[in-house]
């Protein structure tokens, strides 16, 4: 997540959309009172090779974390303020939920010593942590100036930039892409009991990003 007060911006980071991508990426960017949290410890290296890192995500007394990796939308409005929040121009993005699900199942198990199949994962409710609609909605409103697509990515992230002012080159590192070994599309890899499953979890992302299986 970053809160930029040079650009005035707040990228709210979701899950298995290229997010661990695109704030290195943004980083770059960034002054030296803008808010960026951290990431996990390979993709540090990844922006530490550009002398950056994550900055002023602790409360003033660097006693605990005051800004989160996913936060929501209704607490980082809550920790900054209505000023912030309502002036600074506010994006996300989102993924399909059925090729998002399969990403989360490669990310989860290829970090797992104990190796469970794609419908013991689904089984185990696994799946749900990959539901970003809480981080970029408040009371079920959208609540980002704009909600991007995964599958439109480098396109609507240089438009994202050229509004908020950023000279973006279109360079975005491959963080966290090596686990998926099935490269098949979604459709491929689903039952018809695992297709409704996600259709049914997945529904007001799927309403509101208008995507189908």
């Amino acid at each position: 997540m970053i809160i930029s007060h040079k650009h005035k911006f707040i990228f709210l980071k979701t899950k298995k959309t290229a997010g661990t991508s695109i704030e290195i990426s943004l980083s770059r960017y960034c002054g030296e009172e803008d808010i960026i949290t951290p990431i996990a410890p390979e993709d540090e290296k990844v922006r530490a090779r550009l002398n950056l890192g994550p900055q002023n995500f602790m409360d003033s007394n660097n006693k605990q974390r005051k800004f989160f990796n996913h936060y929501k939308a209704t607490k980082i409005k809550k920790t900054i303020g209505e000023d912030i929040w309502n002036s600074y121009y506010k994006f996300s993005f989102d993924r399909n939920p059925w090729d998002k699900v399969i990403s989360q199942y490669y990310f989860k198990t290829g970090k797992s010593k104990s190796k469970i199949s794609f419908d013991e994962f689904l089984q185990l409710n696994k799946f749900k942590s990959a539901y970003n609609y809480p981080i970029y909605t408040i009371n079920d409103e959208l609540a980002v100036d704009f909600l991007g697509k995964y599958e439109n990515l480098n396109e609507e992230l240089k438009k994202v930039c050229t509004l908020i002012g950023i000279p973006f080159d279109g360079w975005l590192p491959k963080a966290k892409g090596n686990f998926r070994k099935d490269q098949r599309h979604y459709g491929k890899l689903y039952d018809k009991k695992q297709k409704e499953l996600i259709q049914q979890y997945f529904k007001k992302e799927i309403d509101l990003l208008g995507y189908e299986f």
